[in-house]
């Protein structure tokens, strides 16, 4: 399947308006009274209170980075109104996903860049299945055209045509006789540019095969294409919340293995693997950038950050990608981001002879 995060979706279609780069999150919140009989603190006097909050605990080195989520928010997995189990339909960037293969949910979305444009491309995944909605909202003239022009540029060696889709055409492409690999189409105005793309199985020597069509076409004629959703105040307290946890977990530093792993999801249980990381690379030095936070869940984020480090007199930086988790309270490390970024250190060489 050709990789959902570089492809059509990314042209510069002809005439286009300013690119929307602006990171954007599922929409969460609520109202709360302005007044009460008895003294209430306004959300801005709260919001203001937390972000001190953030400052001490940085200040004082303390690593439980805490903040409590929105009351009325169901994440995924999530109990709503009435507690019956009910879940919102996934959504990524404004477009709401009506169905998807039995196991199959959505895993992760990420503001990214394919070909020059901004795109957020949202990861369903189950099983031995992995679908990818990429939403491109920087085109507001696109038309099919520009699509079908985009992929006999970009996949010459591949197969497009064509098929009617949500009551107009969309784009495919085929790569042999394996079936469609991903369709792209245009809707809305301003228009929004759409692709999906799946894959299933796959192993060490055998490459996955494409989504049976029937299933990519009816997750496709499922979509609901909204506006694209605004910021909300659990989204402004997260994100410097978030960026602290990644400094207090990833940095380097001497102090006790638990100080640091405070801020890392399921960080009792890393203990030795830090331990260990420190022996093998003794004298590493690590600072965290974050770059950018995106909320695609209340209670997830994709995170994009740079790692400066010095090491054997040498310096350099790499830049990355992780999860924050809002667990126990408080926005942490994801334990599988941990343990990548401490991988990262295996390309320095092992600081044992």
């Amino acid at each position: 399947m050709a990789d959902c995060s570089d492809g059509p979706s990314g042209i510069g279609w002809g005439r286009t308006g300013p690119p929307d780069g602006a990171r954007r999150r599922l929409h969460q919140g609520g109202s709360h009274p302005a007044r009460r009989r008895r003294r209430r603190h306004l959300p801005g006097r709260r919001l203001t209170r937390a972000l001190g909050s953030l400052t001490a605990l940085a200040l004082t080195g303390l690593v439980t980075v805490a903040a409590a989520g929105p009351a009325t928010a169901a994440g995924p997995g999530g109990g709503g109104p009435g507690g019956g189990g009910w879940r919102p339909a996934p959504s990524v960037d404004g477009v709401q996903v009506g169905w998807l293969p039995r196991g199959v949910s959505l895993t992760g979305a990420e503001p990214t860049t394919r070909i020059g444009r901004n795109v957020v491309v949202g990861t369903f995944e189950g099983g031995d299945t992995r679908v990818q909605l990429t939403v491109q909202r920087g085109t507001p003239e696109a038309t099919l055209e520009d699509v079908a022009r985009a992929y006999a540029q970009y996949y010459p060696g591949s197969q497009s045509g064509r098929l009617a889709l949500r009551g107009t055409e969309a784009v495919t492409l085929r790569t042999g006789g394996a079936g469609i690999h991903e369709l792209t189409w245009v809707e809305g105005h301003p228009s929004v540019v759409l692709t999906i793309g799946g894959q299933v199985g796959g192993h060490a020597t055998t490459p996955p095969s494409p989504l049976p069509e029937a299933d990519l076409l009816r997750i496709a004629e499922s979509l609901t294409v909204g506006a694209a959703p605004a910021p909300t105040v659990w989204q402004k307290v997260s994100e410097p919340l978030i960026g602290a946890a990644f400094a207090v977990g990833l940095n380097s530093s001497q102090a006790p293995p638990q100080v640091p792993l405070a801020a890392v999801e399921n960080g009792q249980r890393l203990v030795g693997l830090l331990a260990k990381f420190r022996a093998t690379y003794p004298g590493l030095s690590a600072r965290i950038t974050v770059n950018q936070v995106y909320l695609w869940a209340h209670d997830n984020a994709s995170v994009r950050f740079t790692i400066a480090y010095t090491y054997k007199g040498q310096s350099g930086s790499l830049g990355s990608g992780g999860r924050a988790v809002f667990t126990h309270g408080g926005w942490k490390v994801s334990e599988q981001t941990y343990r990548d970024v401490l991988g990262l250190a295996s390309l320095l060489g092992s600081g044992r002879a």
